[in-house]
């Protein structure tokens, strides 16, 4: 059995071996002297979203903006800000202006909010995600140094539950460099080596990250039988056995040599080959079960992993002295940031920066003059 809405959902998962094009689409942190913050988020919406009522709650990429978000929307290019809530008109003329076009694609909608401190801020992001895929994390250190203050700002942003949305831990198939380096680009395997020799390095690790991928699934699909178990007439091992066995089945070269365009066919014979019996091809075949809509509630979080892609900016109190992993473009640090960078580790902000302090530099100047001339009016 291979359903339509199946092959979408792992199409999500397919995307991991692909960049999303969200070049438009950024988180703006805006860290004051005083300690308060602001956020803004911008991202291509859809016409419910843009055109919802100020009063209520929208959803876009797994995030929740309430009443207390404002909201607003541009052209892409156009630095015209218009308020929220975009009229049924306004989005029609959009269409004339850009004919046969995406207008989703041409729209960028502006969600902003300010905050307390930087551990409000964070808190706001992390219960607005759907499921609770994934929790931010922050913190602001003030040095104060009398000619100067440092501001040490960090973020961190993990997945809440990586099993949840990954049951198989990614260790058992690529190393902890390998996969961050497929995942993150850092640490760069691939320095110094030959093109050649990049190649074979990134087939290698694609090699084992699609194995892995496919283990998930298969261990998904297992987990799901293993839940209907009773439905499973004459079963060659009990239940809890068979969960073992499915834990050793996907190391196999067979989980290994699946299309990930998974047929559940492919799934039938490496369950007939291992147990030499085809108990579980009814099970499988059962279109009573459902099996699109189950699987598709475990690839959703793929989803929502792939869809998050924005640029994160930050501006900082002064000048920036440490911008750790990210790179200073004017008065903004950026990073790169995407869903798949959270796979092998959490993703950290880290940057500091410093606010010099004039009448510091005043006070010791008039303090250096008022010396000099005690001395000169001594001398005379």
């Amino acid at each position: 059995m291979k359903t339509n809405k199946f092959l979408m959902i792992i199409a999500a998962f397919v995307l991991l071996f692909t960049s999303c094009n969200k070049k438009d689409e950024r988180m703006l942190t805006v860290i004051n002297p005083d300690g308060t913050c602001s956020r803004e988020m911008s991202f291509h919406p859809y016409p419910q979203e843009v055109m919802a009522p100020l009063n209520e709650t929208i959803e876009s990429n797994g995030l929740h903006f309430g009443p207390d978000w404002q909201r607003s929307w541009t052209v892409v290019g156009d630095s015209l800000r218009p308020p929220c809530p975009m009229t049924e008109a306004q989005w029609d003329s959009l269409r004339q202006v850009f004919p046969k076009q995406n207008i989703s694609q041409k729209v960028l909608m502006h969600t902003s909010r300010n905050f307390q401190n930087v551990s409000e801020m964070s808190d706001s992001l992390t219960t607005s995600v759907v499921r609770h895929l994934f929790k931010a994390t922050a913190s602001l250190d003030k040095h104060f140094k009398f000619f100067y203050t440092d501001y040490v700002y960090h973020e961190t942003f993990a997945i809440t539950d990586i099993k949840q949305i990954f049951p198989v831990a990614l260790d058992r198939f690529v190393s902890a460099d390998s996969a961050s380096y497929w995942f993150t680009g850092q640490p760069n395997l691939a320095e110094e080596l030959t093109g050649a020799e990049q190649k074979e390095l990134l087939d290698e690790i694609e090699a084992n990250v699609s194995h892995w991928m496919n283990a998930c699934t298969f261990t998904s699909i297992c987990s799901i039988i293993a839940h209907y178990y009773d439905k499973v007439k004459n079963p060659p091992a009990t239940r809890e056995q068979f969960l073992t066995n499915c834990d050793s089945i996907i190391t196999s070269l067979a989980v290994r040599s699946m299309d990930l365009f998974i047929d559940m066919n492919q799934v039938k014979k490496i369950l007939n080959d291992y147990y030499h019996s085809d108990a579980y091809s009814a099970i499988l075949s059962d279109s009573t079960m459902y099996w699109d809509k189950k699987l598709e509630k475990q690839y959703r979080q793929y989803e929502y992993l792939m869809m998050m892609a924005p640029t994160l900016d930050y501006q900082m109190p002064g000048n920036v002295i440490d911008a750790g992993d990210g790179k200073i473009e004017g008065d903004v640090v950026r990073y790169r940031f995407s869903g798949e960078r959270l796979i092998p580790h959490p993703f950290d902000v880290a940057i500091t920066s410093r606010v010099t302090h004039v009448w510091a530099y005043v006070i010791t100047l008039l303090v250096i003059l008022l010396a000099i001339g005690s001395f000169v009016y001594k001398r005379r």
